[in-house]
């Protein structure tokens, strides 16, 4: 029986740099140089090690020069490898973004996998005061906090070639991605449309949500035309229905 794949990720970007008339609310006049991916972190859930690279761990790097073209290619390769990946953001930001960049390389598009935005997920549970990475992991009180990226500082040196900054920028990313595994298992047993891990993972009857075994009957759901046994995961701890409705007895009507 398959495992599905689910990858965590998250990546940090380079600023655009252009030309502008002011300093607030302004237009860009023309663009000198576009953003491209820095670094991405990653984990695959349910495994214990947590990765990074930058575009610096590759042979060809030159100190203030950027270049993502090895960075992008990793993403792809695991895009390509995962059933569902999850990012914070990640269908307005991180998801786009390394698209993006991976067309602008001519690459062909990664295998076709689901996409989870626990931004998204966390704005449909209820309202939180604010919905970023690091406001979440504290009043959901995750185990690990979102970090510091030490300032704008540490994007300058990233673009400098200053070691020091890539170090730090990796650290951050890493940080970050540990932190949204954790939040995303806060979240998972309030997700309505979370991909079905039945059939990911080609198990019957199992939690649609975790895919454990480990389930209990509690009541019953009534839909407009039948009435389904209603079940909560033990290990994740969501609420779904079985699959197949509760039998009725035959009602034999007099002509």
């Amino acid at each position: 029986m398959s495992k599905a794949r689910i990858l965590i990720f998250d990546i940090e970007t380079s600023p655009i740099i252009g030309y502008t008339w002011g300093v607030w609310q302004t237009n860009v006049i023309d663009i000198l140089e576009d953003y491209q991916i820095l670094t991405v972190a990653w984990k695959w859930l349910g495994e214990s090690k947590t990765y990074v690279i930058g575009q610096d761990d590759f042979k060809d790097y030159k100190p203030g020069k950027l270049n993502d073209l090895h960075v992008v290619e990793k993403i792809h390769e695991l895009f390509n490898e995962a059933d569902v990946i999850v990012a914070h953001n990640g269908n307005s930001f991180d998801a786009k973004k390394c698209r993006a960049r991976m067309a602008i390389h001519g690459m062909m598009p990664p295998a076709p996998y689901k996409q989870i935005d626990t931004k998204l997920e966390a704005k449909k549970l209820g309202g939180f005061t604010r919905n970023h990475l690091k406001h979440l992991a504290s009043q959901l009180q995750t185990t690990e906090q979102k970090g510091d990226p030490g300032g704008f500082e540490t994007w300058q040196g990233c673009l400098a070639g200053d070691k020091k900054s890539w170090m730090h920028m990796k650290k951050y990313n890493k940080k970050d991605v540990t932190t949204l595994e954790e939040l995303y298992l806060k979240l998972l047993p309030w997700m309505t449309q979370h991909p079905n891990m039945n059939l990911l993972e080609n198990k019957i009857d199992a939690c649609p949500k975790c895919g454990s075994y480990h389930i209990q009957s509690r009541g019953y759901q009534k839909s407009n035309v039948a009435t389904y046994r209603r079940l909560q995961c033990c290990e994740c701890g969501g609420w779904f229905r079985e699959r197949l409705a509760e039998k009725t007895e035959k009602v034999t009507y007099v002509n």
